[in-house]
């Protein structure tokens, strides 16, 4: 359990998430996240000295990757400082948190700057030495595809995974159906009166297409509506499966970030000084083989107990729930009342870059809360190798 880790009022962003090979497919996401933050920075008076360390999550290489976390240091302001790169898969945002955390806790630093961004568009494609292989044939490796197709721990792809799990849990297709459109509908809240509450975290990135030509990307690009009739017409994704396209998220493009701190200088820049927020706890573990979505559950039991807290505190709750399946055995498993359940969203609905997926997901829990008056909110989700990381949140 954290006692000495807080976090600034406002003193986090998301940027909006663009599907797959959409409007950021040609963008330096390392460049744009520098961007971002500086902009974030500006906004809230705050200077790009006040920090002595910086967490930078990414898992998919950018050119120069080599240099990613001094460089973004560089360019967010701050040349003196650097950190570690930390690539957890789709656990990457929760063990960032998790680390900066850990570090101000102890007293290693003082003001951490954690910084997530991924670009799953237009992905490296790798040739690795084979002198084995016939007249040297080199061995192909496509960084994202290949990842999404398979887990060598898991013997099978993500989509795999969950398949075993809906079977495990006798899953029907009518609740996952349901569960998928329960899940828009949230989103569609997080729009609505004109993306009323997006706007209180999601800062715009203004983009080059050209020399010429420079847009302002403001919100989530590729969002597929849903509705009951649309989705039952969907066919599984095999004929033993009750998955439907509809029923597992998009790769995505995009940023996010957040300032972790002490209570002192979190008071100090705080956006409103009667909000306190707290890191309370962290839990991370390992689901059975290729049953990555239940992984999420014993990870959030862990955080839970380390916090000292049960889940019936919860006043809010926000997963990384890739599949459908991902949020019907935590429901079912943990007991979590649906009305607290991933309001204004999740990344189901609005996409999954990775590395910022579950820092967005934070910052939307945060946002919650603090509308709700306070409370204690739980972020989880799964990741590669059927794992799973969780992290407690409190707001006074």
């Amino acid at each position: 359990m954290f006692k000495q880790v807080f976090v600034p009022y406002k003193g986090y962003w998301s940027s909006p998430f663009c599907r797959w090979q959409g409007t950021l497919q040609n963008q330096n996401s390392t460049e744009l996240v520098a961007a971002a933050a500086k902009r974030l920075l500006a906004l809230r008076g705050i200077t790009p000295d006040i920090f002595d360390g910086i967490v930078y999550g990414a898992t998919i290489p950018q050119p120069m990757w080599f240099y990613d976390a001094p460089h973004f240091a560089m360019l967010m302001g701050n040349s003196r400082i650097s950190g570690p790169r930390i690539a957890q898969a789709c656990a990457t945002s929760t063990v960032s948190i998790n680390y900066a955390a850990s570090s101000i806790e102890v007293g290693n630093n003082t003001n951490v700057l954690v910084a997530t961004a991924d670009r799953t568009s237009n992905c490296p494609n790798l040739l690795w030495p084979n002198p084995l292989g016939p007249g040297g044939k080199p061995h192909f490796e496509s960084w994202m595809i290949d990842g999404f197709n398979w887990d060598p721990n898991a013997e099978t792809g993500p989509l795999g995974t969950a398949n075993n799990v809906a079977k495990k849990h006798a899953i029907t297709r009518e609740e996952s159906d349901a569960l998928v459109l329960d899940r828009y509908n949230k989103y569609m809240a997080s729009i609505a009166d004109n993306r009323k509450f997006q706007k209180r975290y999601m800062l715009p990135l203004e983009i080059k297409l050209s020399k010429k030509e420079t847009i302002l990307v403001e919100e989530d690009e590729g969002i597929i509506p849903c509705t009951a009739e649309g989705l039952a017409k969907l066919k599984t994704v095999a004929p033993d499966s009750i998955l439907t396209f509809g029923a597992q998220t998009h790769a995505a493009d995009g940023n996010a970030g957040m300032i972790i701190t002490t209570k002192g200088k979190a008071d100090e820049i705080s956006a409103d000084k009667a909000v306190t927020i707290q890191i309370l706890a962290y839990g991370f573990a390992r689901a059975d083989k290729a049953h990555m979505p239940e992984a999420p559950v014993p990870a959030a039991r862990q955080a839970l107990q380390n916090a000292g807290i049960a889940v019936s505190d919860l006043t809010a709750l926000k997963t990384h729930n890739p599949f459908s399946v991902n949020d019907i055995v935590m429901r079912k498993e943990l007991g979590v009342d649906d009305k607290i359940f991933n309001n204004y969203g999740s990344s189901l609905i609005f996409g999954h870059p990775q590395g910022p997926t579950v820092m967005r997901l934070a910052i939307e829990l945060i946002e919650e809360l603090v509308l709700k008056g306070g409370g204690y909110g739980l972020v989880a989700g799964c990741a590669a190798g059927d794992s799973g990381a969780a992290l407690i949140i409190k707001v006074n």
